[in-house]
């Protein structure tokens, strides 16, 4: 490992710890080790996101085995690993754990191929998707500090980023030098998604009606983008005077994500109806953040919101306009942009103390553009904690 990369090394009781959350919760269903692949369960369990497999018993040490690089995760992982043995002594070394008992695969994220391959040699397998996902939703202290460091970024950013507003841009030269001055403040310049067939832009920079153009993501957030292949973030339009501009980036800081969003208005003076349904974004972010504590539950959260909403009369394009609306409130982040818990009328997880979620009432209003904010929260012993103290007005801008 580098002098440089020292200072962001996963610390080794970081590691131990979650592989024993990890052995208690498979002892506790009954599953006799864990297959571990995909890449952000790989770089939490292992603290290296060096190409492998790692195998982790109910009891006992686990083993990474890495395709490339073993040096390198020698280096980061305070594991025992191993170089990688080709497959089939993989699934040989796996079985020796099982005692016949049940291998654990996490199904949402692992390729058909691969299970299939796995199966013909082992009989019976269980799906840990929601194990991990439950143990990676609660941060501890030292992950918090990432996130904050992710967050600051953001914080950062607008010591210059305003002054780009103010003279002739398009929605790709803006988004550059947005992800430039980012990687500047140490961005590692992906955002990572659990779900295998999603993809996002690290800053989603829109103004005017591009943000109202329909897209694949499961975001609120609409985008035209450059061309078909990448359908998010802004194209080619000019920014124009009398529309708003919308910030909403994925920050991210030594592999841990945060998500925030700031809007702004080009021009001196927010008509009445902008400004109305921005405030009404932030009122409806209040009204969540009085209601994220420990205790609370995500899909109570979702339905009093939702009738808070309705009774208060929501204002055009309130979570997405037509096609882009979504039915969330809000979502975890961490390693992934995707984790649990999400603020959702399914989703009955019981928030506590270390979840980290992100929260986005935003509103897309034809003819003028994007509205609402976004903060990543770390709920506390008491409440909930914003790591953004950026101001959430809507601030007009003008030459």
């Amino acid at each position: 490992m580098t002098e440089r990369h020292a200072p962001f090394r996963v610390p080794a009781d970081e590691v131990v710890a979650r592989i024993a959350s990890l052995q208690s919760a498979l002892a506790g269903r009954g599953i006799a080790a864990a297959w571990i692949e995909h890449l952000t369960d790989r770089l939490y369990f292992t603290g290296s996101a060096q190409d492998g497999v790692l195998l982790v018993p109910v009891g006992g040490d686990p083993v990474f085995l890495v395709r490339k690089s073993v040096a390198r995760a020698r280096n980061e992982s305070s594991l025992n690993v191993e170089p990688y043995p080709g497959g089939r002594k993989v699934i040989e070394t796996a079985s020796s754990m099982l005692d016949d008992g049940s291998l654990g695969l996490a199904l949402d994220v692992t390729q058909a191929s691969n299970y299939i391959r796995i199966a013909a040699s082992i009989e019976s397998i269980e799906d840990v998707s929601a194990v991990i996902r439950d143990i990676r939703a609660t941060k501890s202290v030292w992950e918090v500090e990432q996130i904050r460091g992710a967050a600051e970024q953001y914080n950062r950013l607008f010591d210059t980023a305003l002054e780009w507003l103010k003279e002739p841009i398009n929605g790709l030269e803006l988004t550059a030098r947005v992800e430039g001055r980012l990687r500047s403040l140490g961005h590692g310049g992906t955002v990572r998604l659990r779900r295998p067939t999603a993809d996002i832009a690290v800053a989603n920079v829109v103004s005017g009606d591009v943000a109202l153009y329909p897209t694949n993501f499961n975001g609120c957030v609409g985008g035209e983008g450059p061309y078909p292949a990448s359908p998010s973030t802004g194209g080619w339009e000019e920014l124009s005077p009398g529309t708003t501009v919308m910030f909403d980036i994925v920050t991210s800081y030594n592999g841990y994500q945060a998500d925030t969003t700031r809007s702004f208005y080009l021009g001196e003076s927010i008509p009445a109806d902008v400004a109305a349904a921005h405030d009404f974004c932030v009122d409806v972010l209040h009204e969540i953040e009085q209601r994220m504590k420990p205790g609370a539950v995500c899909s109570e959260i979702y339905r009093e919101i939702r009738s808070l909403v309705e009774q208060r009369g929501e204002p055009e394009g309130f979570m997405g306009f037509r096609d882009n609306r979504v039915k969330f409130f809000g979502h975890g982040v961490g390693l992934d942009l995707d984790e649990m818990p999400v603020i959702a009328d399914r989703i009955h997880v019981t928030l506590q103390p270390g979840m980290v979620l992100a929260v986005e009432p935003k509103a897309f209003l034809p003819g003028h553009g994007p509205v609402g904010v976004e903060n990543t929260y770390v709920i506390t012993d008491d409440g909930c904690e914003s790591f953004c103290a950026l101001d959430l007005s809507l601030r007009p801008i003008h030459p």
